[in-house]
């Protein structure tokens, strides 16, 4: 017996999903049939072995998610699902590459043995592109490595626009820090303490587990604690308008209300490492979606998140906010979630323009474990987001 052959045949799947500005209904879907195939989402790079791109994928975005496809290794295929059609056939499709000893020899190939491109595999959907072939058909590599949970893509893009924050990021090569082998080198500066202590700094997202979709952050460190914080978006010039919403075809309102709100606390929860409660979350949503009266065990999940004490000590406190926008700490914010989705109290629909502006304060003086527990807990919809660009 092929010992690779068999090898293929018997490694579990570990999906790495990336979220598009507009990806939001393939985003659903692919994480639905993956929750219903039973496979464990990877929550880096180096831990997956399906790159599923969910939404369009635009030139402003490509450069992000091909560096990510650059980090994950062989074994490994890479599947674009832009809508909500087809997506079973899309997963199979791309689990079959995986396990196939001819296709995988030819994506760990090097670049130089790669004479023409592999064909594509069959899709039922023209809306599914699969790739099993080698980096060098998805642009340069980056320069540098994408760190682990709580880091993004260092991969610059030109079409990019900063919304919010102190000075144009253009040209700015990681904040002017000498970068020798393209490793960024740690400033010096001192703190809130007065303290000369390393400076750097370093982007979040756009590519990350439970990450809003398009978002990057880069924050200016001092040790693990965030000095200052400047906000971009991923879009295309003229996109904002334009877009179409995923949740606002969703109808009626209760249920688009019942759903929006439990996909954000799902992404809250697992950032917080709740994973048990998170999963729960994601198959109430996707229930409520699919029109299934689930007010019981819905009613049964939110009281044990409301009974956890842990829970509430993790949150609360963390980007406190007392304006509209904040609508008091992370905690706060949660709670909120909670009695929308069960229609409790009405639902205030939030402004992705004013979280934005809003963020970088509330991210200053924060560690970055807390900077990703208050973007979870602000979840702003950039596909919202009404301002045109250019």
């Amino acid at each position: 017996m092929d010992l690779t052959a068999w090898l293929l045949r018997h490694t579990p799947v570990r999906p790495l999903v990336v979220t598009t500005i507009g990806g939001t209904a393939a985003r659903l879907a692919v994480e639905r049939e993956i929750r219903q195939r039973g496979w464990r989402c990877a929550r880096n790079p180096a831990e997956a072995n399906l790159l599923v791109v969910a939404g369009p994928e635009t030139d402003a975005m490509a450069p992000f998610s091909n560096a990510v496809w650059q980090l994950v290794p062989v074994p490994r295929v890479r599947v674009e699902i832009s809508g909500d059609a087809g997506v079973a056939a899309a997963l199979t499709a791309a689990e079959r590459q995986l396990r196939s000893v001819e296709r995988q020899r030819v994506s760990a190939a090097p670049p130089t043995e790669h004479h023409e491109p592999e064909p594509e595999a069959e899709s039922a959907h023209t809306d599914h592109a699969i790739h099993d072939h080698g980096a060098r058909e998805h642009g340069p590599p980056p320069q540098h490595e994408m760190p682990r949970e709580g880091h993004g893509d260092h991969t610059e893009s030109h079409d990019q626009h900063t919304h919010h924050g102190g000075h144009d990021m253009s040209g700015h090569d990681m904040g002017g820090m000498s970068m020798p082998g393209g490793i960024p080198m740690a400033d010096r500066a001192d703190d809130r303490d007065g303290l000369k202590l390393d400076r750097l700094t370093v982007p979040l997202g756009p590519i990350l587990p439970d990450w809003p979709a398009g978002l990057i952050v880069r924050v200016t460190l001092h040790g693990d604690v965030i000095q200052d914080a400047e906000v971009e978006t991923v879009q295309e010039h003229g996109h904002g308008p334009d877009l179409v919403r995923f949740w606002d075809t969703v109808s009626p309102d209760r249920t688009r209300v019942t759903a929006q709100r439990l996909d954000s606390c799902a992404r809250l929860l697992s950032v917080a490492g709740w994973e048990y409660a998170a999963t729960l979350a994601y198959r109430l949503r996707d229930e409520a979606l699919a029109g299934r009266d689930n007010a019981r065990e819905l009613s049964k999940w939110a009281r044990r998140i409301r009974r956890s004490r842990t829970l509430r000590w993790s949150l609360s406190g963390l980007g406190s906010d007392r304006r509209e926008t904040g609508r008091g700490d992370a905690a706060d914010r949660l709670y909120r979630w909670l009695d929308e989705a069960l229609g409790e109290t009405p639902a205030e629909p939030d402004d992705p323009n004013a979280v934005l502006e809003a963020l970088p304060a509330l991210l200053a003086g924060t560690e970055l474990a807390a900077a990703r527990l208050i973007i979870a807990s602000l979840d702003p919809d950039l596909e919202r987001m009404q301002a045109a660009h250019g």
